[in-house]
């Protein structure tokens, strides 16, 4: 998949778990409620009519607002895109 309108496709990169001891019995499938408002990604992909980001972007670690990351299902693959706009920080890898 390629991203349009000025979004670049990234994938999350995943910390370890703390390790956390918890009296509470909780169901298998829950999830906790993103607590960061910041998320590092990796770029894996670039639009073709961004004006801030290009091919050699791609692989790159950058921070991005966690509230706008856009998780789009399709063919039972998960695809993570983001508008270039919310890049806040870029790695100088």
């Amino acid at each position: 998949m390629k991203p349009v309108n000025r979004h670049l496709l990234v994938k999350k990169i995943e910390e370890e778990p703390e390790q956390s001891q918890s009296t509470f019995l909780l169901p298998e499938d829950y999830k906790k409620k993103p607590q960061e408002r910041y998320t590092a990604v990796e770029i894996l992909e670039v639009s073709e009519d961004s004006d801030k980001f290009h091919e050699y972007h791609i692989g790159m670690t950058c921070i991005v607002e966690t509230g706008m990351i856009e998780e789009i299902r399709h063919t039972g693959v998960t695809y993570n895109i983001i508008g270039e706009n919310y890049v806040v920080l870029l790695s100088g890898d």
